[in-house]
């Protein structure tokens, strides 16, 4: 059950009282109005305070309908979010009567102290008009909320958190070998190869290719030391296998060859094709399915969605209306495939799956929610039967555990109930620990697992049932975990929501659910790590906004009302000449007509570059990648790589892009995409100038990489 909120009626607790006539509107008073059609269901108690109508902004509080002033007392001491009711429109407030502020009612004051006199102020003025001159209006007053909140509460309800002490002694790091690369383009063959942090690794490099008789054909004079990219001018026509060596510590062999096609693409990539030639897939995971140090291939197939949101759900097929996990070796090999079952409606919220080494033994599993026989409805919604979180081999397909996933219990719509998500988190620093989440803009609900010797072990569950209100609906399209609050362990994001390692929320800003959210050092000025949000819930302020992720303090946001932050956005560094990374927002006014507003394209610091220019697409989702040899991603749009505002790189790109990720070569990202029957990874062919680490040494970017799997 909801934490309960104490309610004052406004007309009660508020004077002047001649400030307002009783069911009378007039242009210089308040209407304190009960006769409003269906009014006991509109407003509390049936009665509420409506003021003139409001056409343009005043200056004073003579104008227009009088000054407010609603003073409560016997408030019980505590920490308190303060709610406004039923504004309707915007409407004027100040906690000193002197500073004015905006609100379109709803959360007021977050976290507010109530001292021991139990006394609380606020004016009310009706001096700001609608921006949209089609939506100006009377503005409302009806009732204020004082929702229980604080840390304190929230210790009260959820406990102290357990402290995870998993089975790790230390934390193991991904065994990646070279990743080479060899793309055949006109001109030759380009190689490209991966720089590890690994001591072992060497720093310096020579090149081979391998001749018909099976010796080697040095390639380099002297060792490569600048970039970990080369350009074998003098390819034979047909097939050329390559080989990289590190210098001085001999690493070669099998692990560290790569194979150029004899034909030469325009836009070079490596194909895989899969065991159907007519499918296709809507998510991947990149992970080392055997153990080899090479990464392997979990597909979801096929690239169909259907949205549990009423206006978008649809029956999924009777025939081939299923999900399909397949799973290919590095070199295409088939591996196993497993089919969901009809239990598992065909959407990405009812399919959750994640793929990473769980046990340690340098194989990754496969986790993925599974049911149980044809559990559908006449209408084909799945409403009941068991549900269940599954752990795979990668290696086989073999099941090997299994627990029940977070039940149905107090998601009262199909539409809450089917939103489900996977995570991985390492809750001590040394752990990967499996997250099964339920719930998105309600009950939000998670259980956290250890898998070892073959077993799940429960670490801890969160369930926001008693909270206070800003702990509900606040979840994301993704699950991010990351150390936040720099003590070595994973905190757990669920959108505006912060886990602490113990399963204890840190922080929530309360703002309601993010369509997207963005964490990184943004702004390398200032300490720790930022988080770039488009809010989907409708807001006042703060619609787009950069956070501190360790505190959830807003850094800085946009100071007017947001209808709906809508899709991906952006958040990557494009402009080099302004520091730190770029934030790309687009409001939805209206889907039916579409009608959008933006972009708006901000700093790191806060400033507002442009707005509605032409300089970046009016879109609600935009993929940005490393390609060229600078230090800016590049824009990936409709087959096409470009520089923010500059020239097109790459073009001709074919299919569904399903990721962006470093997943061969240098650290340069590749472009993962579904095409019928294939799957495809376009990689830069462009030199570099310098050489980097990987990008999935980077946790944060390797977690997100693995979360990618699933939101």
């Amino acid at each position: 059950m909801l934490a309960q909120s104490i309610r004052f009626e406004a007309e009660d607790w508020t004077t002047p009282k001649d400030a307002w006539q009783v069911n009378e509107h007039t242009d210089t008073k308040w209407n304190l109005w009960s006769t409003d059609k269906d009014a006991k269901k509109k407003w509390s108690g049936g009665i509420v305070l409506q003021s003139p109508r409001v056409f343009a902004d005043r200056k004073t509080g003579e104008e227009g309908a009088p000054v407010l002033h609603t003073v409560i007392t016997g408030i019980p001491k505590g920490t308190y979010d303060v709610d406004f009711g039923r504004a309707g429109r915007v409407i004027g407030f100040s906690l000193d009567g002197k500073t004015w502020r905006r609100t379109t009612g709803g959360l007021l004051l977050r976290d507010h102290k109530i001292a021991n006199d139990g006394r609380f102020e606020l004016w009310v003025d009706d001096r700001f008009a609608m921006e949209n001159k089609v939506s100006q209006g009377s503005c409302y007053y009806d009732y204020l909320d004082f929702w229980p909140s604080g840390p304190e509460l929230v210790a009260k309800i959820l406990g102290g958190g357990t402290k995870v002490e998993g089975y790790a002694k230390k934390r193991r790091e991904e065994l990646l070998w070279g990743g080479l690369v060899a793309l055949r383009k006109p001109g030759g063959v380009f190689l490209s190869w991966r720089m590890s942090n690994a001591p072992a690794w060497g720093n310096a490099f020579h090149v081979y290719r391998l001749q018909p008789d099976g010796t080697r054909l040095k390639l380099t004079e002297e060792p490569l030391r600048k970039t970990t990219d080369f350009m074998d001018r003098n390819a034979p026509a047909g097939e050329a296998v390559y080989e990289v060596e590190n210098f001085p510590n001999i690493l070669s062999g099998p692990a560290h060859r790569a194979t150029a096609s004899a034909e030469a693409r325009k836009v070079p990539y490596v194909s895989i094709k899969l065991q159907d030639p007519k499918t296709t897939f809507q998510k991947i995971g990149i992970v080392d399915l055997d153990g080899d140090g090479r990464l392997d291939y979990l597909l979801k197939t096929p690239n169909k969605n259907i949205d549990p949101a009423g206006v978008y759900w649809s029956k999924s097929p009777d025939t081939n209306g299923t999900y399909v996990l397949e799973a290919y070796r590095h070199d295409g090999t088939f591996l196993w495939k497993l089919d969901l079952g009809r239990a598992i409606e065909r959407g990405i919220w009812y399919s959750p799956l994640i793929a990473w080494d769980l046990d340690g033994d340098g194989k990754a599993e496969v986790a993925a929610k599974i049911g149980e026989g044809d559990p559908r409805d006449e209408d084909g919604r799945v409403t009941s039967g068991p549900e269940w979180m599954a752990v795979f081999s990668g290696e086989t397909g073999k099941e090997l555990a299994r627990v029940p996933w977070p039940n149905r219990e107090g998601l009262d719509r199909y539409a809450l109930v089917s939103r489900n998500q996977m995570a991985v988190a390492y809750l001590d620093g040394k752990t990967p620990c499996l997250l099964a989440l339920r719930g998105t803009y309600g009950r939000m609900k998670v259980d956290a697992y250890e898998f070892r010797n073959g077993e799940l072990r429960q670490l801890w569950r969160y369930d926001n049932e008693k909270l206070p209100r800003r702990y509900w609906g606040q979840g994301e399209h993704m699950t991010h975990c990351f150390d936040a609050d720099g003590d070595g362990r994973d905190e757990v994001m669920l959108g505006s929501v912060m886990l602490d390692d113990t399963g204890i929320p840190l922080w929530t800003t309360g703002m309601g659910h993010p369509d997207f959210a963005y964490i990184g050092d943004h702004d390398a000025t200032r300490p720790g790590l930022e988080i770039f949000y488009g809010i989907e819930s409708r807001a006042q302020k703060n619609g787009m906004c950069m956070v501190d992720a360790k505190t959830g303090e807003f850094i800085w946001g946009y100071d007017k009302p947001t209808r709906h932050v809508h899709g991906k956005g952006l958040c990557a560094d494009l402009d080099p000449t302004v520091p730190g990374r770029e934030g790309l927002a687009v409001d939805c006014i209206s889907k039916r007509p579409n009608v959008r507003k933006g972009p708006w394209f901000w700093s790191a610091k806060g400033d507002l570059l442009w707005f509605e220019g032409d300089a970046l697409p009016q879109t609600y989702s935009l993929q940005s990648a490393y390609w060229d040899a600078d230090l800016q991603r590049e824009i990936v749009r409709h087959g096409r790589i470009s520089d923010y505002q500059g020239s097109i790189l790459t073009s001709g790109i074919e299919g569904s892009v399903i990721m962006v990720a470093d997943v061969l070569g240098d650290w340069r990202e590749e472009l993962i995409t579904s095409v019928l029957g294939e799957l495809r990874i376009y990689s830069t062919t462009i030199p570099a100038n310098d050489r980097r680490v990987c990008l999935l040494k980077d946790r944060m970017y390797r977690a997100d990489m693995v979360m990618d799997t699933m939101g």
